[in-house]
């Protein structure tokens, strides 16, 4: 498996080796997932259906609501949320879920930020591989 290394921001730090799900489209928590199965339920949405649970879920930036953090802390109380958010930009809205739920449930859930140019390198790929200690990210293909 080729390994690629790329630079970018640890907004919620962790170290997890995943698989990927990735996409070129926004998305919402809000309407977009099933909270109980952690399946993709927009059905506009490129990865309609696609299971997102305990993956790194990469999508460009969040789309729409200001409930997109009470989904993803209800999806890690469930055990359905993904086990990482790649963006290019995270939203803050989406991102209060993930810090709140550090907080409150001792849970992380790792947020990290990636250039538009190297936001593109994670097509096709299989799984990524993210560093608490260090701003970088391993990129399998």
């Amino acid at each position: 498996m080729e390994r690629l290394i790329v630079p970018c921001q640890n907004v919620v730090a962790a170290s997890k080796r995943l698989e990927l799900v990735y996409s070129n489209d926004s998305f919402s928590f809000v309407g977009g997932v099933n909270i109980q199965t952690g399946d993709i339920s927009d059905y506009r949405h490129a990865n309609y259906q696609q299971n997102i649970t305990g993956r790194a879920f990469a999508f460009p930036f969040g789309r729409g609501s200001s409930g997109a953090g009470l989904v993803l802390m209800e999806m890690l109380r469930l055990g359905t949320a993904p086990g990482a958010i790649l963006n290019i930009h995270t939203d803050p809205v989406v991102l209060t879920g993930p810090l709140i739920c550090k907080h409150f449930y001792g849970q992380i859930l790792p947020v990290v930020n990636l250039s538009a140019e190297d936001y593109a390198k994670l097509q096709g790929a299989k799984e990524v591989e993210l560093f608490a200690d260090r701003a970088e990210l391993a990129i399998y293909k």
